[in-house]
């Protein structure tokens, strides 16, 4: 049972209760700090290899079974010198990650910065700690080692590195047909990227069984990034090749298009299966062409685009954004799918045969078993029978404006 002084926590008020916590974290500061004074004592004195270890962090480990990552954090505060960060730290002013942050910040401060600047730096991230959380603090510090790359570098070969940043991207194609990519921004383009695909990748909200998003992180920013070019893909001064906007020349037999039946080919070889270049083709541009009996082409049409400026913004208005239930993406994220496939209805594009669907969303309809109608101008979306036996049609509300309240 836990208990403060002689009285058990449970018989506190919620005001003192409130109390004891804040008391026994600033204690468990407290005593943080003095085992750091151990800590820098033991590796001035060389302890770990005199009993038998590497080092003092391989001590720690060893003799207190604590992790790597906590032993060389605490090594590395114990041993930076940065007295007004330890005397907040036993003051009960700052906690044991705030302090690993300002140390990590500070341990790379450049020789050209001086012990002046360092202090002083210290003296800000410290202050900022006893306000805020050690994220907010990493934040600022980064801040800082920005601005020692920058101020650190004469000014020609720091007008030449911004007129040349650092952007690299490597690629290459697994045999299962996935892209693996490596590579690195500056900081410049790598915040951009950041506030483009974080909120893109925040957990969908529960389904309407109360099931969380089954994707990992990782598994949500790769869908994010997948949104972002997408976009990019949809842009009206797309890059063109050879005088035209990106194109894939596919033949296939239109019965087998109908049908979903059978693999294809593109012009640069890849293998496709039909419902994958069904749902490519919903958004794409599409040259319809004849074909005679030997494979002669008797007849090339124009390209078009599946759905005009007009009936877009007709849709956004109506549809609101993603129509997939429970998906938040609004308009500028979505593109406009055929309820019906435009190859089964003579490749007629009506406003009533189209909804707005993102990137991942749009997947579900050609590979997840879903299917989609539209009722009365309103899009319902029918889940496989895995999920619903009965298949009953929902819409998504996730559009919807707050409920307004009676006067």
């Amino acid at each position: 049972m836990a208990e403060t002084g002689q009285t058990a926590a449970w018989q506190l008020s919620d005001g003192e209760l409130a109390a004891a916590l804040c008391a026994s974290e600033k204690a468990m500061r407290a005593a943080y700090a003095a085992h750091l004074d151990l800590v820098a004592e033991a590796d001035r004195r060389g302890l770990g290899p005199s009993t038998g270890f590497r080092d003092t962090a391989a001590f720690l480990v060893g003799a207190q079974r604590i992790s790597w990552d906590d032993a060389r954090e605490r090594v590395a505060i114990a041993t930076a010198g940065l007295p007004g960060l330890r005397a907040a730290l036993a003051a009960g002013e700052i906690g044991a990650k705030h302090a690993a942050a300002i140390a990590k910040v500070l341990q790379q401060a450049p020789p050209t910065v001086s012990a002046e600047q360092v202090t002083a730096h210290e003296r800000t991230l410290v202050e900022l700690a006893r306000q805020a959380t050690p994220a907010t603090v990493h934040k600022a510090g980064q801040r800082i080692i920005d601005y020692w790359d920058i101020e650190g570098k004469a000014p020609r070969d720091r007008e030449g590195e911004l007129a040349r940043p650092r952007r690299e991207f490597r690629y290459t194609w697994t045999r299962d047909g996935r892209m693996k990519f490596s590579g690195a921004f500056d900081a410049e383009a790598g915040r951009l990227a950041e506030q483009l695909f974080v909120p893109l990748a925040k957990p969908d909200p529960a389904d309407e069984h109360g099931e969380p998003d089954p994707r990992t992180a990782a598994e949500r920013q790769g869908d994010a990034v997948a949104a972002i070019f997408d976009l990019a893909a949809r842009a009206a001064d797309l890059p063109v090749r050879a005088g035209e906007r990106a194109v894939a020349t596919v033949t296939i037999p239109y019965a087998d298009l109908q049908r979903e039946a059978g693999l294809i080919a593109l012009d640069d070889g890849e293998q496709l299966t039909v419902s994958q270049l069904r749902r490519l083709l919903c958004d794409a541009k599409i040259y319809p062409a004849v074909l005679g009996g030997e494979g002669q082409v008797l007849d090339l049409g124009r390209a078009a685009r599946t759905a005009t400026a007009a009936q877009r913004r007709a849709l956004v208005i109506r549809d609101r954004g993603c129509t997939r239930p429970g998906c938040p993406r609004g308009p500028k994220w979505t593109t406009p799918h055929h309820i019906v496939f435009w190859a089964a209805q003579g490749g007629e594009t009506n406003i009533n045969d189209l909804a707005l669907v993102c990137e991942r969303c749009h997947r579900l309809i050609h590979h997840g078993g879903w299917g989609i109608e539209l009722r009365h101008g309103v899009v319902y979306w029918i889940p496989p029978a895995w999920l619903d036996p009965q298949r009953q049609p929902v819409r998504n509300n996730a559009h919807d404006p707050p409920q307004q309240q009676a006067a």
